[in-house]
This record gives C-alpha cells, sequence and structure tokens, in this order.
C-alpha cells in the first residue's frame, strides 16, 4: 500500500512538473534577464543600506534618550544635595514639581539615603530592590498598564545626590521609552517606504536601460532570422564605436559571404545537375565523388536536321533555340528523378538511377522521353503559326550496367557515367528518326507491360557478338497517361510569360 502511494506522488510530481516545464517560456528576453538582475541588485543595496540607516536612526534615538535622561537626573541630583541636608522639603517639592512641567519626563522623585521618599512627582518606579547603592547614574527600563490595557516602556534614571563627595540621597527621573520605540518606528517606516520608492523607480530605470542595452542584440536577433529565411541581403545599418559595432560589421561581413555562396551555388547548380552540385558542395572537404559501378539508364536526345537549321540562324537565334529547348528538356529529366549529365552541341545526355537508388529508372527514363517528344509535338503547332522551322528529336535509351565517376584531371572534372550500355544509347539515339524513340529488346521486355511499342530493325553493333533487335516506342499504357499529362501541362504554364501568350495568340 505505501510503496502504491508513493509511485503514484512520483507519478504525480512528474506530471506537474511537465506541466510547469511546459507554461514556461522557451525563451526569456535578455531585457528582462538584464532587468531582473540590475533590480535584484538594487533592491539589495536599497535594502541594506535602508536597515544601515535605520539601524543608525535607532542606536541614535536612543542615545539622545540616555543623554538627555542622565543630564536630568544629574541636573536634579546637584540641586537637590543642599536641601535633602537642610530637610528643605518645600525646596524638594518645587525641584520636583518644576521638573515634572517637562513634557518629555513623566515622573521625579527624590528620595533620602535610606531610600525613603522626600518628594515626587508624576510616575516613580518601582525601587524595593534597593538601587540606591551604586555611585554613578544607572537606567533601569520597566512597564506600566496603561488605562487602555497596554503596557508602555519607560526608563528611569537614578543618579547619587552628594554633598562634599558624601551621598545624602538619591534622585529619580523617568521618561517615556515608548516615545523613543514610536520615532524608531516612523523613521524606520518612512526609510522603508523611501526604499520602496526608490526600489519602483530604479526597477523602471533598470528595465529602460536594459532595453536600451539589448535594443542592438534585438536588431542582431532580427538579422540573423532573416538569414535563417534565407535572405542573405539582410545588413544591419548601424555605426558604433564599441564592441557591438564590431559585432555588427562581423555579422554584415558574414552575410555577404553568405550572400555570395549562395550565388556561387545558384550558378554552380546552373552548369552541373542540381543532384552533383548537392554532393559536392555538402563535402567541400572532400570534392572527388566516388567511382561506384551502377545499375542505371540514359537518355540522349539530338535535335534532326540541326546543322542545316542553324545555317540559316543568326548565332544568338541558334542559342536561344538551344536553350530554351535545353530548359525543358531539363525540367522533363527533373519530373521524373533523373540528372542532366551534359549538353553536347545540339544533344542532351540525361541519366536516371546514377545519384540516387531508382529501382524504377528504366520506366522513368522512357516517360521523360515520351514527354519530350510530345512537348515538342506542342511547341511545333506554335512555331509552324508563327512560320518558324519546327524543332524535332530523335531519342536512343538504353539500360545496363555502367560505371559512376569523375572523369578528368584535377584542375577539371565532371561527374558522368561510362561503359558499353552508355555507348549503345548513343548508338541507338543516332539510329533512329525524327519524332522517334528507341530502346533494345532487353529493355522493351522489362517494360512491355507499361510501354507501348513497336519491333523495328535489328542493328549490327561493332564490338558485338550479336545483332541488337531495337523497338520503337509509341506512347505509355493507359496507367500512366494521367500523370503524363499533368507533367506536361506543368512545363508548359512554367514557360515564360511572353512564349505562353504566344501560344493563347495561336490558339
Amino acid at each position: 500500500m505505501i510503496t502504491k502511494a508513493k509511485g503514484t506522488l512520483r507519478r504525480t510530481a512528474r506530471g506537474l512538473r511537465v506541466r510547469l516545464i511546459h507554461l514556461l517560456p522557451r525563451r526569456i528576453p535578455i531585457a528582462f534577464k538584464l532587468a531582473l538582475v540590475m533590480t535584484l541588485l538594487l533592491v539589495l543595496g536599497m535594502t541594506s543600506l535602508g536597515l544601515f540607516i535605520s539601524d543608525n536612526q535607532n542606536r541614535l534615538i536612543k542615545t539622545q534618550l540616555h543623554d538627555f535622561g542622565n543630564t536630568m537626573a544629574l541636573q536634579l541630583a546637584k540641586l537637590a544635595s543642599e536641601p535633602i541636608l537642610s530637610e528643605n522639603s518645600l525646596n524638594l517639592r518645587m525641584l520636583t514639581t518644576n521638573l515634572g512641567q517637562d513634557e518629555k519626563i513623566l515622573g521625579a522623585g527624590i528620595y533620602a539615603r535610606s531610600g525613603e521618599p522626600l518628594s515626587t512627582t508624576g510616575i516613580q518606579p518601582d525601587l524595593t530592590d534597593s538601587p540606591f547603592e551604586a555611585a554613578g547614574v544607572i537606567s533601569r527600563p520597566w512597564f506600566r498598564d496603561t488605562a487602555e490595557g497596554s503596557q508602555e516602556r519607560l526608563i528611569s534614571f537614578i543618579a547619587p545626590a552628594t554633598y562634599s563627595d558624601v551621598r545624602v540621597g538619591s534622585v529619580v527621573v523617568t521618561l517615556s521609552a515608548s516615545q523613543m520605540d514610536q520615532a524608531a518606528t516612523s523613521a524606520r517606516d518612512a526609510i522603508v517606504y523611501a526604499t520602496l520608492a526608490m526600489t519602483v523607480l530604479a526597477s523602471l530605470l533598470a528595465y529602460w536601460l536594459s532595453r536600451r542595452l539589448s535594443l542592438p542584440i534585438h536588431h542582431l536577433m532580427k538579422a540573423t532570422q532573416a538569414i535563417d529565411r534565407g535572405d542573405f541581403a539582410t545588413r544591419i545599418d548601424q555605426q558604433r564605436n564599441d564592441e557591438i559595432g564590431y559585432l555588427f560589421e562581423g555579422f554584415n561581413n558574414m552575410a555577404a559571404g553568405l550572400l555570395r555562396k549562395s550565388q556561387v551555388e545558384q550558378v554552380f547548380s546552373r552548369y552541373v545537375s542540381k543532384n552533383v552540385a548537392d554532393k559536392v558542395l555538402a563535402n567541400l572537404d572532400e570534392v572527388r565523388l566516388v567511382d561506384r559501378p551502377i545499375e542505371a539508364t540514359v537518355l540522349f536526345a539530338d535535335i534532326t536536321g540541326f546543322t542545316a537549321m542553324s545555317e540559316k540562324l543568326q548565332p544568338s537565334q541558334v542559342s536561344e533555340l538551344l536553350n530554351e529547348y535545353f530548359s525543358y528538356i531539363s525540367q522533363a529529366c527533373s519530373l521524373y528523378g533523373g540528372v542532366v549529365d551534359k549538353f553536347i552541341g545540339d544533344c542532351a545526355m540525361l541519366a536516371f538511377g546514377v545519384l540516387e537508388d531508382d529501382t524504377d529508372h528504366a520506366f522513368n527514363a522512357v516517360s521523360c522521353a515520351v514527354l519530350i517528344q510530345q512537348l515538342a509535338t506542342q511547341l511545333n503547332q506554335q512555331r509552324r503559326a508563327e512560320g518558324r522551322p519546327e524543332v524535332h528529336f530523335r531519342i536512343g535509351i538504353n539500360c545496363g550496367a555502367m560505371l559512376a565517376g569523375n572523369l578528368g584531371s584535377d584542375e577539371r572534372m565532371e561527374y558522368t557515367v561510362v561503359g558499353d550500355a552508355v555507348n549503345l544509347a548513343s548508338r541507338l539515339c543516332s539510329e533512329a528518326q525524327a519524332d522517334q524513340i528507341i530502346i533494345q529488346r532487353k529493355m522493351f521486355s522489362m517494360l512491355q507491360q507499361r510501354i507501348n511499342a513497336q519491333p523495328e530493325r535489328t542493328l549490327t553493333i561493332r564490338g558485338k557478338s550479336t545483332p541488337v533487335g531495337i523497338y520503337s516506342v509509341r506512347d505509355l499504357h493507359q496507367n500512366d497517361q494521367a500523370q503524363l499529362r499533368a507533367n506536361l501541362q506543368r512545363i508548359l504554364d512554367n514557360r515564360p510569360r511572353k512564349l505562353r501568350r504566344q501560344a493563347v495568340a495561336h490558339v
């Protein structure tokens, strides 16, 4: 039973701790931390100062009370010594009466050496313990009951009355210590209120000052968040001649470096495949990618009749044409998970299943080829309407074992694939006709359930002992048509606005 109760208590405590952690803010602003520390230091300082002043005030009031009591007692003793010897009761009553008229004195008394009262006025203490033997002034604190039912603290000062160094009697002067306590309490309250007021003002000042001090850090935090969002153009436009100024300058230099790095990465990704660029930039200490044998698919897409077409165009028009169509090919390749290996004149070499594992690389390559041909058909309709020459592609595809890795020198290299399967894909492309996609029989056997293809002739390839049967791919099966149409529309929608307007105008 006890063990069960302990387990319940532990679970309850754990749950409360988790809830408390969730209630606390994840980050506490540095302005709040600075204000809290400064306020605590100011409160500690003001409290210590208040206690010190209050203690000094209490000691001062007590000292003043005792000095006044001692002075009154000694003065009364000096005046009463001769009347005591002469037994002049009238003079003694005059002394006590005059002294009792002082507001600060609650009682005065003159006593014989035996302790017998000779003349008294006001409040007198209990003197049954014979305090008249002391040689000097003594003080005796005591309490009396008031009419309100409370107790009042009093102090009686007892001094010897001497004549020619002979003690002839004693005098008693009684003062109220409650007045001293009230004065001390009032002084303490005033100090406490002043301390609280100063603490509040100091807290406000500390918060304002902490906000001012943390404002540059807040600006730096905002700029850092902008950098984290990818806004490398962010700068802190503040000139300071302190440590924070050096920090701002360092941040701006860092942001400029990140901007340059981002621009280099963007430019780099345009000259090589984005996947290759990402792998290289992810490990700059070891730029060289590992050569490895893989099973992949290679696609060659070549513009038919390009030489004759380029003779009729200006160099700028040739460049514009190639850039436009290579852009479409790159988009089609990316949609099916491939990478652009290289552009060779008017020919594009694409690879599938090279950088990332792709068990469906052969079908993705064929789908990309069909997409390129359908896209070219759509674009040719617009080109015919504009009176421009049409662009037709011939495509060869092959899959098989190949080596993926770096080729080149230490000064310049490229990541590509090589092997007999790659050479055969290039040969198939050269054997294809305009608007035709050629694959070999082995590849058709792998994909015949997913593509529409017709057998073509048999090719004799140099270096191969047996001829290679080829098939011409017409289209994809119905199950993959929806995705093909969606990808085609996406590329058409991504064209520059000017080209889209021209296409709409000719519909």
